[in-house]
């Protein structure tokens, strides 16, 4: 209970006896009086009748008991009505709204002093008028109405509040908000109307509805791209530039809770809606850029790029950020997006060039040492090791100078592009400066791969460098550092590794150090190989295995090549390749090559002694065994020792040899030549010797590299590279042997350009002495028949890879009178051309590997006399019409094809093969 309230009704109250006290008090009074009339009666009446004492008896007590009845009945409940009355009125003429009591017809009865203020008339002038007066938008009707519904339903006496309007005695109107209750006094229905001036109100809901208006209008035709979502993701403003920038109209969005469909392709949430659920923890991967806005309070903002947004890839910036009310409460969200795009190409531009080489496109050194602190920090993370890789070109500066800045420009550009095929697409390759270039690999095992990248990278880089008509050779010294090991920050690892690379340089170029520990540890491996090696002759650990050699003209066994291998049983097989060059660096190739030279001459003495066949028998000569004194001599020795007669050795020296020092050499090969003995070049085409160099040299042979043969029947370069060796050696008197020959095209091919003899896996790989003696017992002359017989009919070649289309073809052509072999590829298809004389070839454009067009126009630099036509369904005319244009093809044909006009084709190019024959001709003359 409200203590408050039970004061002021005790204070109301308290001149009222309590009901058992006025009872007690009104029964103690009749008693009292009933008693005094009883005796005043009965002395007063005796002798009258019963009924006259009962009725004066009832009339006394009557006219006795009012006083006091009114006395504590009637008249507190007088002064209480009164009081009441007072009170009312007081607190009507004290209310700030208008009171009006008007009875069920609307008759006005009564109206507090606010209501005489608010609508200027007296009382008196208003009792007994109609409400509708001063209020003449409430229908007495209506109102009733409303009110018996109020009054039948749960919440009270009191009607809904009504907005209408109030019209004072001069006539202005003026808004007011109107409630009504009922009064039922004596059966008598009448109401109070209470009425507020909401005025002022009205003015505050218009302005903020002006204001709100205004801001909608403002966002709606604002510049810059904005939408509004209220926190239930509906759209509620999607403005002109919006509709503009994404192609949506707000008909199609406004409304919606589908806002990212403006954007994204799947459900990504925007900004607004992250302002709405709150920051996430992992940034969005959907945006580059992603955080707090800097100068809007609680606002966030991201950027991105956005494909194909109303039919452009475009660039945005976004911002977002919450609309609250008075008291905090999240109402909507507003979202900014401005399009950046030409400011971030710009921006990337300029950064590009700022961390790129514009020459070779390579990240510069500026980009390099920031991807390399990036990456030092990773693997500190991770544990892994960083190997930098610092590689410079050799010699580059003599060409340079001597082919001119633009061959050099070229030649970095290539540089740089095999570098990155060397290197893993997440690895780093840079350009230092000049023609120095550096690489950034990171790995668990970058410390045992190290040296295999770096030798990959020196591979690539001794492949000829084709230029503006120039075949260049060049080198690259490679020096590598390794952290932590070698440096734990960026500056000391380059550092490292560009010493390293400078080590390599002095120590004759083309090589690969490593940096200090590495070093180390690489001199100790060389110092342990070293030392095995020292007593690899003395425990009989090295061996000769020999490979032969065969005439391509009569098929008989023509010599022998030795080649020396090392079984350590401490190290395992080594292959010559690692400790030949350690036996060149450490003199030890001397006392090798003097063994491998005497054995075999011993065991080739031995051989004949058992009646095999008398063959000469190879020997490598290297740099070191040249540059003796008396070379001559020793071999001299060696031939009389052995028994060995000298037409029966053959001393092979590398063209890179030769070239070194041209008088000294000159006198060291004739002495040799003048023991008796053949004299071989070896590695022909892969130094720098000319025609002029070579006629000062006694050599009976010239041995074709085998990077030159293993691409012969398909590359046009490796072809004529070897025809012209074949052609230049028969102008010299020398003979040609071909090694590395390990397919029948290879041989065929060899066979057709008039090639001495061939060595390589096709005849034999190399066999350990005991092997090889069976291979000489049981040899027999290999037969290889005539290459291209003159009565040989008409070969046609097919190269498709559909083999119905083969099947097809070889059918029909056959009926003709053709001999036809088919190829399901251009791999296939030189093969057969290199051992069959074809005459037309007929050849599919589409193809996987190498499609028709590039097999055709290898075909016409091979073999210019064989007739060329491209057979097709599916034609690229371009491709076609570039052909033709080229004189790559004789006749193009269409899948299906027509027999008849197929077969007449085919004649034509047969007779066109025997027309032109040896012409040379070409199809666009």
């Amino acid at each position: 209970m409200n203590p408050n309230n039970d004061s002021v009704g005790s204070g109301r109250h308290a001149r009222f006896p309590k009901p058992v006290a006025l009872f007690v008090r009104l029964l103690i009074i009749v008693f009292a009086l009933e008693s005094v009339m009883m005796y005043l009666l009965g002395a007063m009446m005796q002798g009258a009748p019963a009924y006259l004492q009962n009725l004066a008896d009832s009339l006394g007590l009557s006219l006795l008991s009012a006083p006091f009845i009114w006395w504590l009945i009637v008249r507190p409940f007088q002064n209480l009505a009164t009081e009441e009355m007072n009170r009312t009125e007081q607190t009507l003429r004290h209310l700030v709204d208008a009171v009006i009591h008007f009875d069920s017809q609307g008759k006005i009865e009564s109206i507090n002093p606010a209501a005489v203020s608010a609508f200027g008339y007296t009382p008196a002038e208003i009792a007994g008028r109609d409400l509708a007066v001063i209020i003449p938008g409430l229908s007495l009707e209506t109102a009733t109405e409303q009110q018996e519904t109020i009054i039948c339903g749960e919440r009270g006496k009191l009607r809904q509040r009504q907005e209408t309007s109030g019209c004072r005695k001069d006539g202005a109107c003026f808004p007011v908000q109107v409630s009504i209750s009922t009064l039922q006094l004596e059966g008598h229905l009448s109401y109070i109307a209470i009425i507020q001036d909401i005025s002022e109100r009205k003015l505050v809901a218009t302005a903020l509805a002006d204001q709100k208006e205004f801001a909608e209008s403002l966002v709606r035709n604002s510049a810059v791209p904005a939408f509004v979502i209220d926190t239930e993701r509906r759209v509620l403003i999607w403005n002109h530039a919006c509709e503009e920038l994404t192609g949506i109209a707000a008909g199609d969005i406004i409304g919606r809770d589908q806002v990212w469909k403006a954007f994204y392709t799947e459900h990504h949430p925007v900004l607004a809606d992250m302002v709405i659920d709150g920051m996430p923890e992992k940034i969005p991967a959907h945006y580059h850029n992603f955080g707090k806005s800097s100068f809007i309070p609680e606002g966030i903002q991201a950027e991105g790029w956005y494909p194909d947004l109303n039919g452009a890839d475009r660039y945005l910036i976004f911002n977002a950020a919450p609309i609250r009310n008075s008291r905090g409460e999240l109402l909507a969200v507003i979202e900014t997006f401005e399009e950046v795009t030409e400011r971030k190409r710009y921006e990337q531009q300029l950064e590009y060039q700022a961390n790129h080489d514009d020459l070779t496109g390579l990240p510069n050194r500026n980009l390099l040492v920031d991807r390399l602190n990036q990456t030092l920090l990773i693997s500190r993370r991770t544990s892994q090791q960083v190997a930098v890789f610092f590689i410079d070109l050799d010699n580059f500066k003599f060409i340079n100078d001597s082919l001119g800045h633009d061959v050099g420009d070229r030649l970095l550009k290539v540089a740089a592009e095999r570098l990155s095929d060397c290197i893993r697409a997440g690895d780093t390759v840079a350009r230092q400066g000049g023609d120095e270039f550096v690489a950034v690999v990171c790995n668990e095992e970058i410390g045992e791969m190290a040296d295999r990248i770096a030798e990959d990278i020196r591979q690539m880089m001794s492949q000829p460098f084709r230029i503006n008509g120039h075949e260049l050779m060049i080198t690259c010294s490679i020096g590598i550092s390794i952290s932590p090991r070698d440096g734990e920050d960026v500056q000391t690892l380059l550092r490292n590794a560009d010493l390293a690379m400078y080590q390599a340089k002095e120590q004759g170029r083309d090589r690969i150090r490593f940096y200090t520990g590495e070093m180390n540890a690489r001199s100790l491996t060389r110092m342990t190989m070293e030392k095995h090696l020292r007593r690899a002759l003395e425990r009989d650990e090295l061996f000769i295995c020999y490979q032969p050699k065969v005439s391509l003209q009569s098929g008989q066994l023509t010599g022998m090549e030795a080649l020396v291998r090392w079984q350590s049983p401490d190290l395992g097989l080594i292959t010559p390749a690692s400790f030949i060059p350690l036996a060149e660096e450490t003199g030890l190739i001397e006392p090798i090559g003097e063994w491998v030279l005497e054995t075999a001459c011993r065991q080739n003495r031995a051989w004949q002694e058992l009646g095999l066949p008398s063959i000469p028998v190879a020997v490598n000569l290297s740099a070191r065994q040249f540059r003796q004194k008396h070379l001559a001599r020793v071999v001299e020795r060696i031939l009389l020792e052995t028994r060995l007669d000298a037409r029966y050795l053959e001393l092979e020296i590398t063209e890179s040899l030769v070239m070194q020092n041209l008088d000294r050499v000159t006198g060291i090969v004739k002495e040799l030549k003048a023991l008796g003995t053949t004299l071989s070049m070896d590695d022909f085409g892969t130094g720098y010797s000319s025609l002029g160099y070579l006629k000062r040299f006694p050599f009976d042979k010239l041995k074709v590299d085998q990077s030159f043969v293993r691409d012969i029947t398909s590359d046009p370069d490796s072809a004529a590279i070897a025809k012209a060796v074949i052609a230049m050696a028969h102008s010299l008197h020398l003979k040609v042997i071909a090694e590395g020959v390990e397919t029948v095209g290879q041989l065929d091919y060899l066979r057709q350009h008039h090639c001495d003899e061939i060595q390589g896996y096709y005849i034999s790989k190399p066999l350990p002495a005991g092997q090889f003696m069976q291979f000489l017992q049981q040899y027999q002359a290999v037969s290889f028949g005539e290459p291209c017989p003159e009565d040989a009919e008409h070969i046609i070649l097919v190269v498709d890879d559909d083999r119905q289309v083969i099947h097809s073809l070889q059918s029909m052509l056959a009926l003709a009178g053709y001999q036809v072999f088919g190829a399901t590829c251009a791999a296939e298809g030189f093969e057969i051309l290199a051992s069959r004389c074809v005459a037309v070839v007929i050849s599919d454009l589409r193809m996987p590997v190498m499609n028709g067009n590039e097999f055709l126009e290898r075909v016409k630099e091979i073999y210019p006399d064989v007739v060329r036509m491209l057979l097709t369904g599916d034609p690229d005319l371009q491709a076609v019409t570039t052909a033709i244009n080229r004189g790559t093809i004789f006749k193009f044909l269409t899948k299906p094809w027509d027999e008849s006009e197929l077969l007449d084709i085919v004649a034509q190019a047969c007779k066109h093969h025997e027309t032109n024959k040896g012409a040379g001709f070409s199809f666009a003359e």
